[in-house]
């Protein structure tokens, strides 16, 4: 037994047992445990694991819990929250650059992959536009505006100018429904109607407005009510 460390041991036959085996050979709290090794070197991480997945049901909703939550759960501090933070926004990086550059309609469940990783697990409602070039490639994501747990603001003035500035000859925007109904709402085909009405005289239209929920990605334009028909 290393007297120094005496959690090495577990932690190198963890290591040993992902190497040889994969991550599918780990328990969903033996991930976290170890990914924390690397931030918590000198303290056993299993009770913080197993508390995580207790709390939080699962990897995917550790990762993109808010700071906040995370720093509730005892034995975590700044440094390892931002430790999960850092493997959601490499993983959300790694998808978007599957599908950037690639046409949309090719590869649409890869957008929406993405989305539901960035959104799916959100505790606040965030809106995101993509922006297209005239092949209807991706030029880029942005995130919009953030909102509280049952409402958020979607100003279509700041979405045109963004979709100017990185001279797109389409948009899509997306958002999600923290509360996990994947019905529209009034207020999306609100904003989703003004956004094609200004976006038909712009001759910078509308292809999706796309809802994200914890279990389900939902098309607008797959509705009868979609204007841009």
């Amino acid at each position: 037994m290393n007297l120094e460390n005496p959690h090495l041991g577990h932690r190198e036959r963890l290591l040993i047992r992902f190497a040889q085996n994969g991550i599918s050979s780990l328990a969903d709290y033996e991930i976290l445990e170890l990914l924390l090794s690397y931030a918590i070197p000198r303290k056993d991480t299993k009770p913080i694991a197993k508390e995580l997945i207790s709390h939080f049901k699962s990897i995917n909703a550790v990762l993109n819990a808010e700071l906040s939550e995370l720093k509730n759960i005892k034995g975590l501090g700044t440094r390892s929250c931002m430790l999960f933070h850092l493997i959601r926004d490499i993983i959300s990086y790694c998808l978007k650059e599957r599908y950037k550059n690639q046409p949309l309609i090719k590869h649409r469940k890869d957008v929406e992959e993405y989305l539901k990783f960035y959104f799916g697990h959100r505790t606040q409602e965030y809106v995101a536009a993509i922006f297209l070039n005239a092949g209807q490639h991706i030029i880029s994501t942005q995130i919009i505006t953030e909102g509280t747990v049952t409402q958020c603001a979607i100003y279509p003035r700041s979405i045109i100018e963004k979709a100017i500035l990185c001279k797109a000859a389409s948009i899509i925007i997306a958002h999600n429904h923290p509360g996990g109904s994947s019905t529209p709402s009034d207020a999306d085909w609100n904003i989703t109607e003004r956004l094609a009405k200004i976006g038909k005289l712009l001759e910078i239209p509308l292809l999706d407005h796309i809802i994200v929920t914890r279990d389900r990605v939902v098309s607008l334009r797959d509705f009868p009510r979609w204007p841009c028909n």
